[in-house]
């Protein structure tokens, strides 16, 4: 496990410690036939991927200059309704998922939302919708002193 995956897993753990976040499950994400049925609470689906890496560099030749990579990581976070929700209280639920995410990133790691539509689990039985978070972290740095 790299030192992101670990940084990305405490970013999911503090959003689930949020108050707001009190009745939902969190599970790594599985494939479809697994998904527990019947749904009694709002459960989400925890999967990460990397998109990339990009190099970054700060300073000029008078001053003090830092180099190293940012990851880029899209963070999957399918919400799935409980059995005999509304697609409202599911528009709701991934609301507040989001607003605890925003809350949860002291780190200023996450670049952007995005809110899919709503879909179906013919496996549960039930209603999903996913909320993607794009990460960018600091995976690799290489600190050089003053030069002239």
């Amino acid at each position: 496990m790299t030192s992101a995956d670990n940084r990305i897993d405490e970013l999911v753990a503090r959003i689930k410690r949020r108050a707001s976040m009190a009745d939902y499950v969190f599970l790594p994400a599985y494939p479809p036939h697994k998904t527990p049925n019947p749904m009694g609470r709002y459960t989400v689906a925890v999967d990460t991927r990397s998109v990339g890496s990009k190099r970054y560099f700060i300073g000029n030749r008078i001053g003090q200059s830092r180099q190293g990579y940012i990851g880029r990581f899209e963070l999957c976070l399918r919400v799935y309704a409980p059995e005999r929700t509304s697609g409202s209280a599911l528009l709701r639920a991934t609301a507040m998922l989001m607003d605890a995410a925003e809350a949860a990133d002291s780190e200023g790691w996450i670049r952007s939302f995005a809110l899919s539509g709503i879909g179906f689990d013919t496996a549960s039985r039930t209603e999903y919708r996913d909320v993607v978070l794009t990460l960018e972290i600091l995976i690799g740095e290489e600190g050089y002193g003053w030069t002239s």
